[in-house]
């Protein structure tokens, strides 16, 4: 990638000119070592921040209802690739996560299995579409590959434990829920969905409020879809012909 390429190439100027001017090697190296990494660091930050306003300029327009001109700006950011590392699988975990929602699942597996395997998100998506598929199993499995990422969020935990309820295992459901509730010691929904398990009651996964709705868009309230059509519509040029001005689950 171009931004590494930059650092070696700076780097390997600095250890010339010391090794040069003093005659050791050691002088050369240990300027050039600080001078790749300083140099590097700088040239990621500088590509990150222009993914970050390439997002922020698509999310504007996702908002506004401009769901296709917003895929377009993400996908321009293809051509920052070649700059920095990631970036691409970046992209794609968006991609595929608006996919997600408008239930395109076919295109989004194609995006989301090119997102970085650290993004829980974008694993946890897949799980979905592997339990959506009845393969209750590769679920379970790429949720325990998503441990680390994904602990992080009391979300993670619960649909990892719905998984397992659904599959029957009950005992794996309320091992992986203690695993999160120790994460997560204030979080009431995963307690309640403790407590249902442990007494074999219906789950109320919508506790977990928005982060459960992005992986089960179809169970977002129509009371709470109204809403959002009421704020997206007081956004200037949002609601035009009385559609959904936000990228929305399609029906």
């Amino acid at each position: 990638m171009y931004n590494l390429a930059i650092a070696f190439a700076i780097a390997l100027v600095l250890f010339g000119i010391g090794a040069a001017t003093t005659s050791s090697l050691v002088a050369g190296f240990i300027p050039a070592l600080l001078a790749l990494g300083i140099s590097y660091v700088l040239l990621a930050r500088r590509s990150g921040q222009k993914l970050q306003k390439l997002m922020e300029a698509a999310m504007v327009e996702f908002q506004a209802g401009r769901v296709e001109k917003g895929r377009k700006i993400l996908e321009s950011g293809y051509a920052l690739q070649k700059w920095q590392f990631l970036i691409s699988a970046q992209i794609h975990a968006q991609l595929g996560a608006i996919d997600y929602m408008q239930r395109r699942y076919k295109q989004a597996r194609v995006h989301l299995e090119k997102a970085w395997s650290r993004h829980w998100m974008a694993q946890a998506m897949l799980a979905t579409l592997d339990f959506r598929e009845k393969k209750i199993e590769a679920a379970l499995e790429r949720m325990e590959k998503t441990r680390g990422p994904g602990g992080s969020d009391p979300v993670f935990w619960g649909l990892f434990a719905y998984f397992a309820v659904e599959s029957g295992d009950r005992e794996r459901a309320l091992r992986v829920l203690a695993d999160g509730i120790k994460k997560h010691a204030s979080s009431e929904p995963l307690k309640g969905m403790a407590d249902a398990v442990r007494n074999k009651k219906k789950l109320k996964m919508k506790a977990f409020g928005q982060g459960w709705f992005q992986f089960f868009p179809e169970h977002i309230p129509r009371s709470m879809l109204m809403q959002m059509q009421a704020a997206a519509n007081k956004r200037p040029g949002g609601g035009r012909g009385g559609k959904m001005s936000i990228p929305h689950p399609r029906r």
